[in-house]
């Protein structure tokens, strides 16, 4: 066995989760706080909101796809229990879901022409927050009930994104599964 894998056993289980997803839970954090910053500050129509957007949903999905992934295949090598990856992969979709939402919500605040189906009467950011949510989990489940719909060209792109991503989990969790050492 190799150096470097007895290393990572020596280390208790959650400081290795901790290790391997501090950088995507961090970007993920700091893009909602950006997120909900700009909200309150930024007159949407006149500034290139959307376009800002497009580029942090990308990055997160690149973010998620590239480093958390990746540290979670190694940390499926010498996982301790079944449950604690189960954990893991939650905490993932969970963040991808909630993150995704805040994506929706500020598309829609720049222009509520980029979805159909949200109701009228929901004109704070937070009650549309949580219809995006709504919208997210239906997403990334692939459920795709037709309530609410991405009308705009950016949106379309963020929530295939979002189907990205999601494709890219279940198949990431699948492929590992063989993979998996439970001490018993």
């Amino acid at each position: 066995m190799s150096d470097s894998l007895n290393h990572i056993r020596e280390k208790p289980f959650y400081k290795l989760l901790l290790g391997r997803t501090v950088m995507s839970l961090v970007s993920i954090l700091a893009i909602v706080i950006l997120y909900i910053i700009l909200m309150s500050m930024v007159d949407h129509p006149a500034f290139p909101f959307h376009i800002i957007i497009v580029t942090a949903a990308l990055g997160k999905t690149l973010v998620i796809t590239m480093t958390t992934l990746k540290g979670l295949s190694k940390l499926i090598k010498v996982c301790h229990s079944l449950e604690r990856l189960l954990w893991v992969f939650g905490l993932i979709i969970i963040i991808s879901i909630f993150s995704f939402a805040t994506d929706y919500a500020c598309l829609y605040q720049f222009s509520h022409s980029t979805f159909e189906g949200v109701p009228e009467y929901s004109i704070s950011y937070l009650y549309n927050l949580y219809h995006f949510f709504y919208f997210s989990v239906i997403t990334f489940s692939t459920v795709g009930y037709g309530d609410i719909i991405p009308t705009s060209d950016i949106a379309r792109f963020v929530v295939m994104l979002e189907i990205f991503l999601s494709f890219f989990i279940i198949v990431f969790a699948l492929a590992n599964i063989k993979k998996i050492h439970i001490n018993g």
